[in-house]
């Protein structure tokens, strides 16, 4: 398997490239100032929406990895969140959010699928079935009918 290429990094996220999808890995940072972690979101958001979930790009899809992230998300991010959903229905990319164990993490991405992406976006606790369904794989068609 090839290894994986770095499309941006901050100390709240890590984008890379996996085969012909884009895994984005947050993570809760308690020491990252607000300040830092705007900054961050922005960039996160910069490649999410430019570069990996625009209709003529390489990737298939992205998987969204916020098991070690924060529990819950606020209105700021929430806005930010329904724009990378959007941007997955414009370009026609499957979007894959891998949660923990947080309920109010699995209520929120869900309620955001189902509002902004429910033919794309697909909330998950398992990497092989997010892998699976952002690649838009064989295995995807049987998480469509679950859903």
């Amino acid at each position: 398997m090839p290894s994986d290429i770095l499309l941006g990094r901050g100390p709240i996220y890590e984008i890379v490239e996996r085969g012909r999808t884009a895994r984005c890995t947050v993570v809760n940072a308690p020491d990252v100032s607000g300040a830092e972690g705007a900054r961050c979101a922005s960039e996160m958001h910069a490649v999410l929406t430019g570069r990996v979930l625009v209709r003529r790009s390489f990737y298939r899809g992205l998987v969204f990895d916020v098991r070690c992230g924060p529990a819950a998300f606020g209105p700021k991010t929430r806005v930010s969140l329904e724009q990378i959903f959007d941007a997955a229905v414009r370009a026609d990319k499957h979007l894959a959010v891998l949660v923990g164990e947080s309920p109010t993490q699995l209520m929120q991405f869900t309620n955001l699928a189902r509002e902004h992406a429910p033919q794309h976006a697909r909330v998950l606790h398992d990497d092989g079935e997010a892998e699976a369904w952002a690649d838009g794989s064989a295995a995807a068609s049987r998480l469509s009918d679950r859903s």
